[in-house]
C-alpha cells in the first residue's frame, strides 16, 4: 500500500467524507443527487467557486495555527487576485461612473514579528467597485482599476488613496448558489480590501481589511476569517474614510546547511 502525502491526505478526506455518510445515514437517493449535484458544478465552471466556499477558510486556519503568534492574521485570498498590476504613485485608478463613492485611504506601517519596520516592501492591494464588481474581472474593467502595488518608504510606511468598496454576492445563479438557498444560508461577502504582501525572506501575506458596522461581517458566506484586528470603526479624516493598520510579516524559517 502506498505511503506518501497524497495518498495520507486523500484517505483522511475521504475517511472524513464517509464517516459523515455514516453519522448522517445517508440515502442512496441522496448519494445518487450529490453526484448529479456535482456533475452541474463542473459543468457550469463552479467547482473553483464550491471549493472556495467550503474549504479556503479552513486552508487559511492552517496557515494561522503554523504562523508566528506575532504575525498578522492570514485570510481568504479569494478568485479575484491578479498579476502583473501597475505600481501606483499613491492613488488606485477608480472609475468616473461612480458619482456617490467614498474615498478611502489605506495606510500603515509592514513590519517583521519584532516590530522592526521593513522599508521597500511591496504590497498588491484591490478591491471592488462601487457596485462590487473587479477591475479585470468583470464588464471590461481594465485590471489597473480598483488595484495596484504600492511600497513601503525607509521607514516601512505606505499609503495609497482608492475607494470605500461594498458588500457583494458571489455567483449565485448557479448550482452553488441554488444549493446555498436550499441551505438556507446567503451568498453575500463583507466589504473589504485585499492586501498581499510578497518579500523575499518573509513568509507571503495575504489578508483582508473589514469596515465595522457592515451587515456581513460576522457572517461573511465564505467563512471568512475576518480578524478582529482588521475591522475598522468609521473614521474619517478631509472627508476620506480611513483604515489604519499595521501588518507584521515573518521570516521563512532558515534551512541549515547540508553536512
Amino acid at each position: 500500500m502506498s505511503d506518501n502525502r497524497l495518498d495520507h491526505v486523500v484517505r483522511s478526506v475521504v475517511g472524513a467524507v464517509r464517516e459523515a455518510v455514516v453519522e448522517e445515514q445517508v440515502t442512496f437517493e441522496e448519494y445518487r443527487a450529490a453526484i448529479g449535484y456535482m456533475m452541474k458544478i463542473a459543468e457550469a465552471g463552479e467547482l473553483p467557486l464550491f471549493i472556495d466556499v467550503f474549504m479556503n477558510s479552513t486552508i487559511v486556519d492552517v496557515i494561522n495555527r503554523g504562523s508566528h503568534p506575532e504575525a498578522s492574521p492570514s485570510d481568504m485570498e479569494g478568485p479575484y487576485f491578479v498579476e502583473g498590476v501597475p505600481h501606483v504613485d499613491g492613488t488606485i485608478k477608480t472609475m468616473d461612473a461612480y458619482k456617490d463613492d467614498e474615498p478611502l485611504v489605506v495606510r500603515g506601517y509592514v513590519k517583521d514579528v519584532s516590530g522592526t519596520a521593513l522599508p521597500d516592501v511591496t504590497l498588491d492591494i484591490w478591491s471592488s467597485t462601487p457596485d462590487g464588481k473587479y477591475g479585470g474581472i468583470h464588464d471590461g474593467i481594465p485590471k489597473d482599476y480598483y488595484r495596484g502595488k504600492i511600497k513601503t518608504d525607509e521607514n516601512g510606511y505606505f499609503q495609497v488613496k482608492t475607494t470605500v468598496p461594498v458588500p457583494y454576492q458571489i455567483p449565485h445563479s448557479g448550482p452553488v448558489g441554488a444549493m446555498m438557498d436550499m441551505m438556507g444560508r446567503h451568498t453575500w461577502r463583507p466589504a473589504h480590501v485585499h492586501v498581499k504582501i510578497r518579500e523575499d525572506g518573509y513568509r507571503e501575506l495575504i489578508t483582508q481589511l473589514y469596515f465595522e458596522g457592515d451587515p456581513y461581517v460576522g457572517s461573511d458566506c465564505c467563512e471568512g476569517i475576518v480578524p478582529p484586528e482588521f475591522v475598522f470603526p468609521r473614521r474619517v479624516e478631509d472627508g476620506k474614510r480611513i483604515i489604519e493598520t499595521t501588518l507584521k510579516i515573518e521570516p521563512l524559517a532558515e534551512v541549515p546547511e547540508a553536512a
